[in-house]
């Protein structure tokens, strides 16, 4: 690995599960193109969200998302010019951590010559918390020459537009409003507005959860350029260089 990261060595050391990262790609529906690829955490025993609730329990879940963002690095070298690697990072990290002298600045430092292909996450989970924290955290990131983007939206409400207001390079669809959505007249509404929310700030939108045909020509016919989920692309432990978008 080209990155040395010696923060919270001791902390890291207490992950007896190993975990590795898998690459899903994100593609421009219109075109079959990558743009990127969000990484994901995996363990041969147990789910990721019941290794982010245990590290809550104990305590430890900033060394073991910085455990997680370390294993996800990996592929950075690999990436082709203008394509992204997406990161997700729990709102407690970017709140306690990504800050002068922390080892959030050691991080982005770590990685800088990679920086103008590095996408943040923001998880849902930010929506509950204090939005000036949130907001010192994005222009600390921003700082160093990443973009960020809000994950899982699966609503318009007063938060969601604060948090759009920081103006994310890309605003994520979650996969509840996605799947299903030619025929679900409901999500058409809320995603018509999560687009415009898009456009009034400036945010590339992404659909989570493609899963079937019928979606996809949906949320391009919306003006939605990119799309994730198993219909294009399922996640892999390497990257997928190319791809053919499937007519059925």
């Amino acid at each position: 690995m080209p990155f040395n990261f010696n923060f919270f060595k001791k902390q890291r050391d207490q992950f007896k599960e190993p975990i590795h990262s898998v690459y899903q790609p994100i593609v421009d529906i219109a075109t079959g193109d990558v743009l990127g690829y969000e990484a994901l955490t995996r363990s041969e025993k147990e789910m990721p969200a019941e290794m982010f609730r245990r590290s809550y329990e104990k305590g430890t879940v900033i060394p073991f998302d910085f455990h997680c963002l370390e294993s996800s690095v990996k592929v950075l070298p690999q990436l082709q010019e203008g394509q992204y690697l997406f990161m997700n990072i729990e709102p407690l990290t970017l709140e306690q951590a990504f800050a002068v002298g922390k080892e959030g600045e050691e991080f982005l430092t770590g990685i800088k010559r990679y920086s103008k292909q590095v996408v943040f996450e923001l998880t849902e989970g930010v929506k509950k918390s204090d939005f000036a924290f949130i907001q010192r955290g994005v222009e600390f990131i921003r700082a160093f020459g990443y973009s960020f983007a809000l994950d899982d939206l699966d609503d318009i409400s007063v938060k969601t537009s604060q948090l759009a207001s920081l103006r994310p390079d890309y605003l994520k669809i979650d996969l509840q409003l996605v799947q299903g959505i030619a025929s679900n007249y409901l999500n058409q509404q809320i995603v018509r507005e999560m687009v415009h929310l898009g456009r009034m700030n400036g945010s590339e939108m992404i659909a989570e959860g493609v899963e079937h045909r019928s979606d996809l020509d949906f949320i391009r016919n919306m003006g939605i350029r990119y799309g994730q989920g198993f219909f294009l692309a399922k996640p892999a432990k390497e990257l997928i260089s190319s791809l053919q978008i499937p007519k059925e």
